[in-house]
């Protein structure tokens, strides 16, 4: 662990020390951050009031708005219910976003530091499951049938203990996100884009291959810190056939 975690860990510790060491402190409402923190900011100037709404929230962990001189804050339920520091880095965050202020370095690195707890990890994928609306078209395509494809790369590459998630199309045709694998909802999902006469079936297994790499090399929690692609992972990556040619059909397609 480098220099800078290992400081950014202190901080965040000795903030959990403290509410610690005085049980007896009056803790503030998230209401009594985000106002406080506002006037901090914007240099002494308040608000009329400030309206939080806690909700199990799927996409967001928090949302502010200013109106009628009225802060309103939607907070999701796992970081409203964070300790005091993670609130007061999650207010510094959105009140400087929205005052268009830069964003403190410490705040932000305390707050993705909470984030990346596996347990926090954990909760929001149980939240996301209950919650959360995937679409997923369905394998077949206009062109190709993901299916079959991931079949014969289970058969080449994987072992046959690797469960076939939900596979499907976005909706849309993105070209920088050609394809995700959504753990909380255990499917793969490939851009449009790649559904067409002119993309190659190479390109296409590379993409699909990428995402079944996911299912086999999962995020890698390592105290506070998150690694999507690990060195087992990359390593795996360029076991592919034709792992250089397809990089450079992707290339060209983006």
């Amino acid at each position: 662990m480098n220099q800078k975690q290992n400081s950014i860990d202190m901080l965040f510790r000795s903030r959990m020390q403290v509410q610690a060491s005085f049980p007896f402190m009056i803790e503030e409402t998230n209401e009594q951050i985000f106002a406080r923190i506002y006037r901090e900011i914007s240099r002494g100037k308040s608000v009329s009031g400030v309206v939080c709404v806690v909700r199990p929230y799927v996409n967001t962990m928090g949302k502010i708005d200013l109106e009628h001189d009225r802060l309103r804050v939607r907070l999701n339920s796992i970081v409203a219910q964070a300790p005091a520091a993670v609130r007061e880095s999650l207010a510094w965050i959105l009140l400087s976003k929205l005052l268009r202020r830069k964003v403190p370095a410490s705040h932000a690195e305390s707050y993705r530091h909470f984030m990346n707890r596996k347990e926090v990890q954990h909760s929001h994928q149980l939240v996301r499951q209950t919650k959360g609306r995937k679409y997923v078209s369905g394998p077949q395509g206009a062109i190709y049938d993901l299916d079959p494809l991931f079949d014969e790369l289970r058969l080449k590459y994987f072992s046959d203990e690797l469960q076939k998630p939900r596979l499907g199309w976005s909706r849309g045709a993105s070209r920088w996100v050609l394809g995700h694998f959504d753990h909380a909802h255990n499917a793969i999902i490939m851009s449009r884009i790649l559904d067409r006469e002119c993309v190659p079936r190479l390109a296409v297994e590379y993409v699909l291959y990428h995402e079944m790499l996911h299912l086999k090399h999962p995020v890698d929690h390592r105290g506070a810190r998150r690694c999507v692609h690990s060195r087992a992972f990359k390593a795996d990556e360029k076991r592919f056939e034709g792992f250089k040619e397809a990089k450079e059909l992707l290339k060209r397609l983006a």
